[in-house]
């Protein structure tokens, strides 16, 4: 809309523009058109032989046009040029926004040829080919590295933050250093360029939500299904254990309708609207009920590739799935170390962390605004210049909302005051 603005108010300059231009020209023409070759032997004609207008002439009519016309041009001048730089705000506005989209351009072509290929186009997340090497730099096994989605990022991060990250890379994995001060390929325009179009492409709070909810969704299902739930009798009341019961029948249902070729589809689906049904009601309850076993599926949330979770840095071998890839290849054992889940990785080790907090509630709070550089946290940390711990509920930049609620990040203190 500004830019239409901006848009209109050049149109006006450019029709007040043609039509002096054009008035000049119409005089002009007119002049040259009354001009007369003089019949006779002078080269010159002398002034005195053309009569020209009486004085009564001269200062009647011929002298009221004159005014008339001066009159009208100031009139003009007087309401265009007012009218012309009302716009000027618009016009500089549209102007950077302008500025930004053609930024957020470059860097989405940037994003596409470099960052793509592992973080997942529009940055919804992917893979990144990573090998796992040990102490002494020898080949162990080549895996998967799970890249975050990036497409919520400037909720956790602030654009200082994010552009010291493609700066200088991120340690034990994939993501090398972009920027030229950790020596990488590309300038500082060129990094602006792609913080422009992540900005571009970052989720509305709404999505998010619905995105952790799917993963809290996905992860229970995978509980269910392999029947290691942790839920029994004495932990939680009757009616929660009913509930778990009605949905591990629902999936059985799903389960069995999706096998058989000659389900028809809508019951399909209203099974399917069954279990999701049944999924949030279980989670409303498991908050409510169990707040520690509803933040392990926090902490370990596998959506938008695992950009909503605390394992991701806090659990080394999550982001491939360690425990998997032993399971698999058993000759890999002490090769490879398990998951423990908050055992430390990238970020620091939560176990016993509620030592370093005088209370939950000091640690609810620095999740939820992350860390300001060089500040200290807890009872004795101090956070790295670059403030690599994002804040999951503080906004970083001046987009709306959070990445988890302040209920979802108590549950996840309760869980992590846990660990042992």
């Amino acid at each position: 809309m500004i830019i239409l603005a901006a848009s209109t108010q050049r149109t006006i300059g450019l029709v007040i523009a043609l039509t002096v231009a054009t008035g000049f020209a119409v005089y002009v023409l007119f002049n040259l058109s009354k001009g007369r070759k003089e019949i006779g032997a002078e080269i010159e004609l002398a002034p005195n032989r053309k009569p020209y207008y009486d004085d009564d002439t001269l200062e009647t009519r011929r002298l009221d046009i004159a005014l008339a016309g001066g009159v009208a041009v100031l009139i003009i001048i007087a309401l265009a040029l007012p009218l012309y730089w009302l716009g000027e705000p618009g016009r500089q506005q549209g102007f950077d926004e302008f500025t930004e989209t053609v930024f957020a351009s470059r860097g989405g072509e940037a994003y596409e040829e470099l960052c793509a290929q592992c973080h997942g186009a529009g940055g919804v997340g992917g893979q990144a080919a990573f090998t796992v090497l040990d102490e002494q730099g020898r080949y162990i096994a080549s895996v998967n590295w799970t890249a975050p989605a990036l497409n919520n990022i400037m909720y956790r991060f602030s654009i200082e933050e994010v552009t010291h990250i493609l700066n200088y890379g991120r340690p034990q994995s994939p993501m090398p250093a972009w920027g030229a001060p950790g020596g990488g390929p590309l300038t500082s325009q060129q990094l602006e360029t792609i913080v422009e179009y992540l900005s571009v492409i970052q989720l509305t709070p709404e999505q998010m939500a619905e995105e952790v909810q799917e993963g809290l969704r996905e992860s229970v299902l995978l509980e269910v299904r392999n029947q290691n739930s942790g839920a029994s009798e004495s932990e939680l009341q009757e009616a929660f254990n009913l509930l778990y019961t009605g949905l591990g029948d629902a999936i059985n249902i799903e389960a069995a309708l999706q096998q058989d070729a000659e389900a028809d589809a809508s019951d399909i689906e209203e099974a399917e609207d069954a279990v999701e049904l049944l999924l949030d009601e279980y989670l409303v309850e498991l908050a409510t009920l169990n707040a520690q076993k509803y933040g392990e599926y926090l902490f370990n949330n596998p959506a938008g590739a695992g950009s909503y979770a605390c394992a991701r840095c806090h659990t080394a071998g999550s982001s491939w799935n360690a425990n998997e890839i032993l399971q698999a290849n058993p000759s890999l054992v002490g090769l490879v170390n398990p998951e423990v889940p908050g055992g430390g990785g990238f970020g620091p080790s939560l176990i016993g962390v509620e030592s370093q907090f005088t209370s939950a509630t000091s640690q609810s709070q620095f999740i939820s605004q992350g860390c300001e550089a060089n500040l200290q946290y807890g009872m004795n940390g101090v956070c790295e210049p670059s403030g690599q711990m994002p804040g999951f509920g503080y906004n970083a930049t001046d987009l709306e909302g959070s990445t988890l609620s302040l209920e979802q990040i108590d549950a996840i203190v309760e869980y992590e005051r846990a660990l042992r």
